[in-house]
């Protein structure tokens, strides 16, 4: 992936992103097709578009969790066979803002 950026980047400021956290946020926004709130990207998918290493993609996720962007929903409470990443900040989201 090279170095676009997906999401609003004017909501974003108030998160003061690091460069893995935005390279992330832009893969997670691109993978967002369907409706709003909807998501069926799991922290494993966003690894391997990134390419950011296995050692911290989880350490990059749990920071944005921190920050109040997305969470990650535990495959087991989803009857699922992989945990789900979802976009708690919907203004990050250029086609979901205001929804």
């Amino acid at each position: 992936m090279a170095n676009e950026i997906y999401y609003n980047q004017e909501a974003a400021k108030k998160y003061n992103l690091t460069a893995k956290e935005s390279q992330m946020l832009s893969a997670f926004i691109n993978e967002l097709y369907a409706e709003p709130g909807f998501s069926d990207v799991s922290p494993q998918d966003l690894q391997k578009i990134t390419g950011i290493s296995k050692r911290s993609y989880k350490g990059v996720l749990g920071s944005m969790a921190k920050k109040g962007i997305l969470y990650v929903e535990d495959k087991k409470w989803l009857g699922s066979d992989a945990d789900i990443v979802y976009l708690i900040d919907q203004d990050l989201h250029p086609e979901w803002v205001n929804c």
